[in-house]
């Protein structure tokens, strides 16, 4: 039976990955998850972010350090275990030797003596492995007081819990011993928090929304072990040549297509040909790009405090360099005569002053 969950765990993550698609950005059930989510703020409010304020207050964070290491190195078995169910015997073998040297030397996890020694720490769970054993993306969930997740990452609930210590020794152990560890846990993991959700609450964001973001763009940066690959062009992005101040291209059929073509226009067809060229250049539509951004959440961010200053400006995906990236432009198309002045008050600004100019 054992060796049959691993499976079963695949081939429910393979169909409930075909519940969700692009076009609902996989997040197919968001009414639903709106309303957990609300639930889960509401009960938050109430209780952990009061606790874990009054925690951070009280704790010195030296103290506060040592109590997260210990949870680390307590629920590390669930990383080393996914180390070798994604083929990664070498960084397995470290991180084994991250706990044996964290739990011995470092009194239990309390200090983190294995980073000095080159034992860095990884952090893996069974929703990476699904994902390297070829499980595509899945919809997006929120579970009741647990919080973001996804379908393809739910069954890590059971490796997490099966490869923690405290979990069964909450068998054997009493009550009094189980629950308060329990609170200390929570509170600590909700401690670490404090600062993103502060961001999230002082910008006035769709705290929704950024908090669903935020988690996609954290589970990819994990699942590709810090290095996602490019996303696919799959749109016309409206990157320019000269935002990447490149040279003219210099390839064989472009200048040999340029010479044959001035050899047989005449000279007064050249200039006619150059002035409708300039008139269509002065009279074609710019835009003002305010800023550029690795994710669309820094995106946001930034947006919401051009908002608080008076500058409305909106999100536009470019790819480049085989990444993409999220400028802020300016929502109106100017033209080139009213472009400079406009382009120069914005450099003025504070924060502004690599503003530049573009093709509409």
């Amino acid at each position: 039976m054992k060796q049959t969950m691993p499976f079963i765990f695949l081939l429910l993550s393979v169909f409930l990955s075909a519940c969700a698609t692009e076009q609902n950005h996989y997040d197919p059930i968001e009414p639903v998850n709106r309303v957990t989510d609300k639930f889960n703020d509401t009960v938050d409010r109430i209780t952990l972010k009061p606790a874990a304020q009054g925690y951070t207050a009280v704790v010195p964070k030296p103290l506060r350090t040592a109590v997260s290491n210990f949870f680390d190195n307590v629920t590390y078995p669930n990383t080393i275990l996914n180390d070798f169910l994604q083929g990664k015997g070498e960084q397995g073998f470290s991180d084994l030797g991250r706990l044996l040297v964290n739990s011995t030397l470092g009194v239990a996890g309390l200090f983190d003596v294995a980073a000095p020694m080159g034992l860095d720490k990884h952090d893996e769970d069974f929703g990476q492995t699904l994902a390297t054993w070829g499980v595509g993306k899945s919809a997006y969930v929120v579970y009741p007081l647990l919080g973001p997740n996804s379908l393809r990452k739910t069954p890590d609930f059971v490796t997490a819990t099966a490869t923690d210590p405290l979990f069964w020794g909450g068998l054997i152990w009493a009550p009094y011993i189980t629950i308060p560890v329990a609170v200390i846990k929570y509170v600590d993991q909700r401690a670490r928090l404090l600062d993103a959700s502060n961001m999230r609450d002082e910008l006035a964001l769709d705290p929704y929304v950024f908090t669903r973001e935020a988690w996609h763009q954290n589970r990819r940066f994990h699942i590709y072990d810090g290095h996602p690959p490019a996303r696919q062009n799959l749109e016309d992005d409206d990157w320019q040549e000269e935002d990447f101040d490149s040279e003219p291209s210099t390839s064989k059929n472009s200048t040999s297509v340029h010479t044959l073509h001035s050899k047989v226009t005449p000279i007064a067809d050249k200039q006619k040909e150059d002035t409708d060229q300039n008139r269509a250049h002065i009279s074609r539509p710019y835009i003002i790009n305010l800023s550029s951004h690795h994710s669309k959440t820094e995106a946001l961010v930034q947006q919401e405090r051009f908002m608080k200053r008076g500058i409305v400006s909106e999100i536009h995906p470019a790819h480049a360099f085989n990444s993409t990236w999220y400028r802020l432009r300016s929502n109106t198309p100017i033209s080139i005569q009213d472009s400079h002045q406009k382009l120069k008050y914005f450099q003025q600004l504070a924060g502004l002053k690599h503003a530049w100019l573009d093709n509409k």
